[in-house]
C-alpha cells in the first residue's frame, strides 16, 4: 500500500504538472529529479574519495535534459559520450592518487544510463508527436500495474517471482498487475480521445489500434516490475534498505520512481514506430 500511496504523491506533485503543463515544465522537473536520482545512486555506489566522478555525471544531466527538451536524441547521445570521456580522464588522475577503484568508474558511467538516460526518454517522449497522450497512457498503465499487483498478490499470491530480490512479489500479483494495466491503459486512451475531441485540443494524430495499446500496457507492466527489481538488485548489492532518504520511512526519489524509469524508453520507441 505504501508503494501505491507514494505513486499517488508522485502523480500529484510531478506527473500532473508535467503532463498537463507545457513541455518546459516537464523539462524543469526532469532537471531537478534526474540529479536527485543520480545523487542517491552515486551516494551508495561510489567511494568517498572518488565522488568527483559522480558530480561530473550529474553535471552532464543538465545539457542532456536541454537537448531532450529540444527533441534532439543525437545531441543526447553526444552528451553521454562527452561525459564518459571526462569520467575516463578524471578516473586516471584519481587512480594515480590512490583515490579510485575501477568499480567507481563503472558506476559513474552506468549512472549516465540508469537513471539519467532512461528518465530522459520521458522528456523526449513529451515533445514527440502525441507526447501528452503517450505520457498519460504510460503513467496510468504503471499505476494500474502497481495497484493490480498489490491486491492480486495480497489475495491470491502463492508463487514467488523473484525470491532473492523481492520475496513479497508473486507470479499471481504480476498477472493481476498486467491485466489491470491492460484494462485501465486502454480505457485511458478512450477517455483521452473523447476528451480531446470534445474540447478540440490535443487531438491525436491518428487512431491507434486497440491491440497495440493493450499489448503495450502489458509490456509496461513487465517493465514496471523490472524497474522495481532492478532497484532491489542495487539495494541487495549495497546492503541497504533504501537508496535515498528524501521521504522518511519510504526511501528516496529513485526508490519511488524505480518502476517508472524504464517505461519512458518503450513509450518513446512506440511513439516513433506507430505514428
Amino acid at each position: 500500500m505504501t508503494r501505491i500511496l507514494a505513486a499517488l504523491v508522485l502523480i500529484v506533485v510531478l506527473a500532473v504538472p508535467a503532463v498537463f503543463g507545457p513541455a518546459w515544465v516537464l523539462a524543469i522537473l526532469a532537471a531537478i529529479v534526474i540529479p536527485m536520482c543520480m545523487h542517491e545512486f552515486f551516494r551508495v555506489a561510489i567511494g568517498p574519495d572518488a565522488r568527483i566522478l559522480g558530480w561530473i555525471s550529474i553535471a552532464s544531466s543538465f545539457p542532456y535534459v536541454l537537448f531532450a527538451y529540444r527533441g534532439d536524441p543525437l545531441a543526447c547521445i553526444l552528451t553521454v559520450g562527452v561525459a564518459c570521456t571526462a569520467l575516463m580522464a578524471a578516473s586516471l588522475i584519481l587512480y594515480e592518487r590512490s583515490r579510485l577503484k575501477a568499480a567507481d568508474l563503472a558506476y559513474a558511467m552506468s549512472g549516465l544510463l540508469y537513471p539519467m538516460a532512461l528518465i530522459g526518454f520521458w522528456v523526449l517522449l513529451r515533445v514527440a508527436q502525441d507526447g501528452r497522450f503517450w505520457m498519460i497512457f504510460g503513467l496510468v498503465s504503471v499505476f494500474a500495474s502497481d495497484v493490480g499487483a498489490y491486491y492480486a498478490g495480497r489475495s491470491l499470491g502463492r508463487r514467488k517471482i523473484a525470491p532473492r530480490l523481492s520475496p513479497k512479489k508473486t507470479v499471481e500479483g504480476f498477472i493481476g498487475g498486467v491485466f489491470l494495466a491492460m484494462i485501465l491503459g486502454y480505457a485511458s486512451s478512450l477517455v483521452y480521445s473523447l476528451a480531446s475531441e470534445a474540447i478540440g485540443v490535443d487531438t491525436l494524430s491518428r487512431a491507434y489500434p486497440w491491440w497495440v495499446l493493450v499489448s503495450m500496457s502489458a509490456c509496461i507492466a513487465a517493465l514496471d516490475l523490472a524497474g522495481d527489481l532492478t532497484a532491489s538488485l542495487f539495494k541487495r548489492e549495497f546492503q541497504i534498505k533504501d537508496l535515498g532518504t528524501l521521504i522518511p520511512g519510504h526511501g528516496g526519489m529513485l526508490d519511488r520512481m524505480d518502476g517508472i524509469i524504464p517505461v519512458g524508453c518503450l513509450l518513446y520507441i512506440a511513439s516513433r514506430v506507430v505514428t
